[in-house]
């Protein structure tokens, strides 16, 4: 199975029209800044990782771009869309 996309929860919202929306990444598609506008990067990949630091643990979404970044979103703040 694999991340197909992301929503936000609370964190990252976008604002258009005075409206607080959910902030949404789709693999295949562009990303988005906070306020809407295109980055003119296409998500290739979004991959789930849990670790331990120290003797705490955290839980992370990585958002890989066709510029060659990625992205790192705290696990806790998305709902991920999973599918085969």
């Amino acid at each position: 199975m694999k991340i197909v996309s992301l929503q936000s929860v609370g964190l990252g919202a976008i604002f258009s029209d005075g409206n607080n929306e959910p902030y949404n990444i789709t693999v295949g598609e562009n990303l988005y800044d906070g306020r809407g506008y295109s980055l003119n990067v296409t998500v290739t990949e979004i991959n789930y990782q849990q670790g331990d630091f120290d003797t705490y643990g955290f839980e992370i979404y990585t958002v890989h771009t066709s510029d060659g970044h990625i992205r790192v979103l705290p696990a806790d703040k998305y709902i991920a869309e999973w599918s085969e």
